[in-house]
């Protein structure tokens, strides 16, 4: 056996291995209990800015929650027709109201003062935050609560179905969520609130008194990653915190290439940025067998660079197939490998700098 076909060959089964891995964790990860009737008072805080296009469809199926939630609608100073859209909508349904969150402070991120806001009329036990860009099916919340209930959780996060059109969308966010996935591990741990604290903002169940009692919204009002700071917080309390996969939730986050590689270079930095060990062996894994690919090229090792670009283009495709996503544009191996990598190293230096990439005409300085 030469060199160049044991290289391809040790690759080739690496990635298989780590793809295999990762779908054998995603197909144990516990699912969301039955919902029990009735369910507690829950209300759903919504911030928003510039949302026009999002806002009235997640609103509707908060409405349609079978748990009947108030929904409070906060508006981080939207220059489009978000509030006037809301607020037509608002006066023909008495669950739905509508709020300013006012001039951003100093020191604060946007989404947190706009939920900060929010929660100072909120009244209720149990508090829902979530994105404009969500999509809820009907008994999504009260499986939720139901989870919460049953795990004696304070915090429940949901993973849902990450939407992606076209191929910039799907050259990116299946491997941003490939990537989570493999690190993330087990799932039935961080279920019951065992390991690191994980959360997803676009679906936070937050037990309002122990939230408080925690510190509330102020308390992580300079964190780059609210989500993953609300759920460190309240396992320093002593709270327990659970994630769960959940196909109920579907979530297109950004819209094209451009919005997809600028989003994700801020959220990668933020949750990376600090971990320079942890990005170099992110790095080695997303680059190394694409320079032996390359290297097979360009020596005219045609069988080597063939059994790689195989293996690499199955993992790809088990990569996206497991989490919702079509299989056939794993046949772009390396291009998603290597565009993951262009915006994990960028975001990686923004975080270094001091400021991640801007979102929504606002600087994110850390």
């Amino acid at each position: 056996m030469t060199p160049a076909l044991a290289l391809s060959i040790l690759f080739g089964a690496a990635l298989l291995g780590l793809a295999l891995r990762t779908e054998e964790q995603r197909r144990r990860a516990p699912a969301l209990p039955p919902p029990l009737d009735p369910s507690p008072p829950v209300t759903a805080i919504l911030p928003v800015r510039d949302e026009e296009l999002n806002v009235l469809p997640c609103v509707e199926t908060l409405l349609a929650q079978t748990a009947h939630p108030a929904v409070l609608v906060v508006d981080d100073g939207s220059t489009d027709a978000t509030a006037a859209r809301v607020a037509e909508r608002a006066a023909g349904e008495p669950r739905l109201r509508m709020s300013a969150a006012g001039s951003l402070p100093e020191g604060w991120r946007g989404k947190v003062h706009a939920l900060w806001t929010g929660s100072k009329e909120v009244d209720t036990p149990w508090i829902l935050t979530t994105d404009a860009d969500t999509r809820h099916t009907p008994d999504l919340l009260a499986r939720a609560l139901t989870a919460a209930e049953d795990g004696r959780l304070d915090l429940v996060s949901l993973a849902g179905l990450q939407e992606a059109r076209g191929l910039g969308e799907n050259l990116l966010v299946p491997s941003v969520f490939a990537l989570l996935d493999a690190l993330l591990g087990d799932w039935r741990a961080v279920a019951m609130s065992e390991g690191a604290p994980v959360a997803n903002g676009q679906f936070l169940l937050l037990r309002r008194e122990a939230w408080e009692r925690s510190g509330g919204f102020e308390s992580v009002r300079t964190a780059p990653l609210d989500d993953v700071a609300i759920a460190a917080r309240l396992r320093a309390c002593g709270c327990r915190t659970g994630f769960f996969r959940a196909p109920g939730l579907a979530v297109r986050m950004y819209r094209g290439w451009g919005e997809a590689f600028r989003g994700w270079r801020r959220n990668l930095g933020g949750i990376f940025g600090s971990y320079p060990g942890t990005v170099a062996a992110i790095l080695a894994v997303l680059l190394l067998p694409a320079a032996v690919l390359l290297g097979h090229l360009l020596t005219d090792r045609w069988v080597e660079a063939v059994l790689l670009w195989g293996a690499g283009a199955a993992a790809s495709a088990l990569f996206r197939s497991g989490s919702g996503h079509s299989p056939l544009y794993g046949l772009l191996y390396p291009l998603d490998a290597l565009a993951l990598a262009a915006v994990l190293a960028l975001g990686t230096l923004d975080r270094r700098r001091g400021r991640l990439a801007s979102w929504k005409g606002r600087e994110m300085k850390v």
